[in-house]
């Protein structure tokens, strides 16, 4: 988001506590297949002003959302934006929802927290804390899941 464009009022958080360090929980939310958002397929180099796409279906519909890497501090930060085609929202900057993941270190892991800003209505913020709050709870839950070998 630039500032030629003027933000929402409204924006959505959610947070999680992973008992891991940011490194592993980096690995889990930026590894090539991750499908911790709401089942979605990411595709992205992960280096700033690239693409980043997300392609999957949700409540039966298939979606195709998009967006633009803007900064990435591995392992503690991931800030991009987003827009969804099935918002019925124009495809403008200014319809582009700016999406921060922040992971910060304690003794006892990671607390993940999603920070979503630009959100047209206080009813669809409402509705993107609730997914953003799934799509964390699958992060942790991988997390804990047996690791194959990798680590």
């Amino acid at each position: 988001m630039t500032a030629e464009h003027a933000w929402t009022e409204h924006e959505a958080t959610a947070s999680v506590h992973i008992a891991e360090p940011p490194e592993r929980v980096w690995a889990e939310l930026t590894h090539p297949g991750a499908k911790w958002m709401l089942g979605a397929n990411i595709e992205t180099d992960y280096r700033p002003g690239s693409p980043i796409t997300f392609e999957g279906h949700f409540f039966g519909r298939e979606f195709a959302d998009k967006g633009e890497v803007i900064a990435v501090e591995r392992p503690r930060l991931l800030h991009f934006t987003h827009y969804s085609p099935l918002s019925d929202l124009d495809d403008d900057p200014a319809n582009y929802h700016d999406i921060r993941i922040t992971l910060d270190p304690d003794d006892a892991g990671t607390l993940v927290t999603v920070e979503q800003r630009n959100v047209d209505t206080a009813e669809h913020a409402a509705r993107s804390e609730r997914h953003w709050t799934e799509a964390l709870a699958t992060l942790a839950h991988r997390d804990r899941a047996p690791r194959n070998g990798r680590g």
